[in-house]
């Protein structure tokens, strides 16, 4: 059996509500966001200088640095240029961070009020099993 999509006015509510608190963590967090991105841009203007290859390479080996993918068709081969890498994959774990920081706070906002409804039932379910117990 496959499952259903819910495209109930209730569901629908709750994704746009989810995609306006995603875009708005997005704004929220845009100059940090910013700041990371080109630093990694940076970084692979500087593995091009230091390690005489080409922009595109060096672009290419800080973008799988960085999203610590590592395929190994490329690595820098002087000591300042792996020190520049480690710098780019610091900088990618901290790129990271944010993106899934930002995006479950964003999911946490838009599902609030679900949230809220199950701690006090929870809440209530464990009233009454005191109550029993004391019975």
């Amino acid at each position: 059996m496959k499952p259903r999509l819910d495209l109930s006015p209730t569901s629908r509510i709750r994704a746009r509500r989810l995609f306006f608190l995603l875009g708005a963590m997005a704004n929220r967090g845009r100059n940090v966001l910013l700041v990371l991105i080109a630093n990694i841009i940076i970084g692979g203007l500087l593995l091009s200088l230091l390690d005489g290859k080409s922009i595109a390479e060096g672009q290419y080996l800080a973008f799988v640095t960085a999203c610590t993918i590592g395929y190994g068709d490329l690595a820098p081969e002087t000591w300042a240029a792996r020190i520049v890498s480690i710098a780019i994959g610091f900088n990618g774990l901290l790129l990271t961070g944010i993106i899934i920081a930002l995006s479950v706070r964003a999911l946490e906002m838009a599902f609030r009020e679900d949230l809220e409804k199950i701690a006090k039932i929870e809440k209530i379910q464990a009233e009454e099993m005191d109550q029993n117990e004391r019975e």
